[in-house]
């Protein structure tokens, strides 16, 4: 193709190895940005569920049929908790403070254990013997959040239960631990604080980073830098 600009003449002629190379990187760059709008909207449709369950009114959880397929859905639940047996679970609270995730069995109806999430505290108070002031140890009503069990990360560390170290919650390890019986399918996240203020409750983070609009735009726009570079470099002076 020849074309004249200020008052000279171009062709545009691009060669075959550079043109089949042009177009397959085109595909894919406009592939991963199409990919990230998929994501966009996965990811919004996940954040409104999250949130709708969680703003919602809480439930008798004997009421919900399948805990498991309701995770974040605010629940009450009468139980006991075993402060006997506690996990600990190394986390940084929602002020991003170090500290642990004090998470127990609870004895509800039927002799069942659920893992309750009590809360986090800070690292002066992973010791039992520093918060007995902040210890339920008589049976109540508890108001939490369902949580599913977590999965291990691909740059995550393994629990260690002889160390009573706990990256994510693993019901059948945990079990196994204290030879009791367990929940597998779901836990349970507090969401009121502890006595005198701890362990705090209302940890449960419903929201997520949804950064897949920018990264559709930066996928696209390197699609639209790729024709521009390989549109000049087709051109010659005649």
């Amino acid at each position: 193709m020849n074309f004249t600009f200020n008052k000279k003449n171009y062709t545009f002629k691009p060669k075959f190895v550079p043109l089949v190379s042009f177009v397959i990187a085109l595909l894919i760059l406009l592939s991963l940005s199409l990919w990230q709008v998929k994501r966009l909207v996965w990811k919004t449709n996940l954040i409104e569920q999250r949130v709708s369950n969680f703003e919602g009114e809480p439930k008798n959880l004997f009421d919900i049929k399948k805990p498991n397929e309701n995770e974040f859905k605010k629940v009450f639940i009468e139980g006991q908790l075993l402060n006997n047996f506690e996990f600990f679970m190394p986390a940084l609270s929602k002020n991003g403070n170090n500290g642990f995730h004090i998470i127990v069995p609870m004895e509800v109806e039927k002799k069942k254990l659920i893992l309750f999430d009590t809360g986090w505290v800070p690292l002066a108070k992973k010791e039992k013997n520093k918060r007995l002031n902040n210890l339920i140890q008589e049976k109540k009503i508890f108001t939490a959040v369902i949580r599913l069990p977590g999965r291990k990360g691909y740059f995550q560390p393994d629990n260690d239960n002889i160390k009573n170290f706990w990256f994510f919650v693993e019901p059948k390890l945990m079990e196994e631990t204290i030879s009791m019986k367990l929940e597998n399918r779901f836990y349970l996240e507090a969401v009121d604080n502890g006595p005198n203020g701890y362990p705090l409750g209302n940890q449960t983070r419903i929201y997520l980073r949804n950064n897949h609009l920018q990264y559709a735009i930066t996928w696209f726009l390197i699609a639209l830098s790729l024709v521009g570079v390989f549109i000049f470099a087709s051109i010659r002076k005649k």
